[in-house]
């Protein structure tokens, strides 16, 4: 990975973080653990985009690049029952040059959550299959490598080949709507999309390739596909991307959740309560807590009023507001014991989503 995209990315989380939040979180969020917390740190401080960008690092060589950057003065640690991280002076303008290169804040704002960023993800890489397929189907071929080998990817690209059988009508189709797309992405944009993309007549570009290319890092490049999927899941409507509305996922449901939360939201579509939910699943209280928490970072559509009143809603995010709190504790100092933990977590989720259902 290219150093200064590395440092930029610690750099970016510790800013984010502005104290709140441990060193061992910027491990944790960047390598991707599957922590309830760490998932809903990431939508909380905004930095869902990072959330797994070094899953192929381990935790000790993580720890060891983010101690380094500590000890030449870029991130503080900040003293206290729980230690808070945030940038220096010195490495807000570190992070400030790194910023004009990379353009972070474009990703991580595309991105609200990780679950919102796995659909991305997803998207691409079914566009990416299925406009491979396409073109090797249309030119009757059916002996290639796949550029996608997951199986899941694979049998839901041809579930959408298979309501298409004309071929050559599909990828006229496909070619328009990606052209549809491209009209609204600026030059660099357009590169990053087609040249990724392979086909019959030419293979894409790999991530390096690209980033030689385009004369930055690879990371940088894998970030901004995504965020260029994100933005175009937004708003891409039926009636103009009829084809690739078929390949992306259901912006809500059940997709991103680990699976001990789908158990959950099974039980409480069913209409159980929470103390319900809690006794047929044998769980502790604040382990469902986590649950409810995880499904409304995935579904801002879930109805958070089963659990916290409107009237607590609008005030916990008053006080986000006006005091510019996301430290879970110091909400709860303010607005009083009545509140609890949850109520202030849910109402929290909902602030970032910009309201979302409530």
């Amino acid at each position: 990975m290219n150093v200064e995209f590395e440092e930029g990315l610690f750099l970016v989380a510790a800013s984010r973080f502005h104290g709140e939040r441990t060193p061992q979180a910027i491990v944790h969020l960047l390598r991707g653990r599957k922590n309830n917390q760490v998932i809903a740190d990431a939508a909380l401080f905004g930095t869902s985009m990072l959330y797994g960008v070094m899953q192929g690092i381990s935790a000790d060589e993580v720890r060891n690049r983010l101690n380094t950057l500590i000890e030449r003065g870029w991130i503080e640690v900040h003293p206290g029952v729980k230690e808070g991280v945030c940038c220096s002076m010195v490495g807000k303008e570190e992070l400030q040059k790194r910023e004009r290169t990379f353009h972070y804040e474009a990703c991580l704002n595309a991105i609200t959550s990780v679950h919102e960023k796995v659909r991305a993800v997803r998207f691409w890489k079914k566009l990416s299959l299925f406009v491979q397929t396409a073109s090797y189907l249309a030119e009757g071929e059916t002996l290639f490598y796949p550029v996608i080998e997951q199986r899941e990817l694979q049998q839901e690209v041809k579930r959408v080949l298979l309501d298409n059988p004309d071929r050559r009508m599909l990828v006229s189709q496909v070619k328009q709507e990606i052209a549809r797309w491209m009209e609204e992405r600026n030059d660099e944009e357009r590169q990053l999309i087609l040249r990724r993309l392979s086909g019959k007549a030419r293979a894409g570009l790999t991530y390096r390739q690209l980033a030689d290319t385009l004369h930055t890092a690879e990371g940088a490049v894998t970030m901004h596909i995504i965020r260029l999927a994100a933005e175009q899941l937004v708003c891409m409507e039926s009636s103009s991307y009829p084809l690739l509305m078929k390949l992306a996922d259901k912006r809500a449901g059940e997709a991103g959740l680990t699976r001990t939360a789908q158990q959950t939201r099974s039980l409480l579509n069913k209409g159980y309560s929470f103390e319900q939910v809690v006794h047929r699943r044998g769980l502790k209280p604040g382990t469902i807590e986590d649950h409810l928490v995880e499904i409304a970072i995935a579904d801002p559509d879930f109805d958070i009023q089963r659990f916290v009143s409107y009237k607590k809603i609008k005030r916990i995010q008053a006080v986000m507001r006006e005091k510019g709190l996301k430290k879970i504790s110091e909400i709860r100092r303010e607005v009083g014991d009545e509140y609890s933990f949850l109520e202030i977590r849910l109402a929290s989720v909902r602030a970032l989503q910009g309201g979302g259902r409530l």
